[in-house]
């Protein structure tokens, strides 16, 4: 059964690249043109079904890594400097806070 599925592939496969190479060259180019349009987006289909999961995983693992990041941040700014205030996520610190000077 399998020898008979695969020997009629392969027939197939014979058979279409004999008419291709009997197509002129204009409709030959053109059907080449069509076929890898058709591959790029079989390829393309693949690569969204299949990488969802993993950029899915990859975002999760950024937003938890820049969480910590800012926590980091945070407690140290907060433990050896104690003269700045927090905006969000950025510390200033009154050190860079200058004088005005008068005109």
């Amino acid at each position: 059964m399998l020898h008979t599925v695969l020997a009629s592939l392969g027939l197939a496969v014979c058979i279409v690249l004999a008419v291709h190479m009997a197509l002129p060259s204009r409709l030959r180019r053109r059907v080449d043109a069509a076929m890898a349009r058709l591959g790029d987006w079989l390829q393309a289909q693949v690569d969204r079904a299949i990488g969802w999961r993993r950029r899915q995983r990859q975002t999760r693992a950024a937003a938890l890594e820049a969480d910590r990041v800012i926590r980091r941040a945070r407690e140290s700014a907060q433990n050896s400097r104690t003269d700045g205030e927090w905006d969000g996520n950025v510390y200033r610190p009154k050190s860079f806070e200058k004088p005005k000077k008068p005109h």
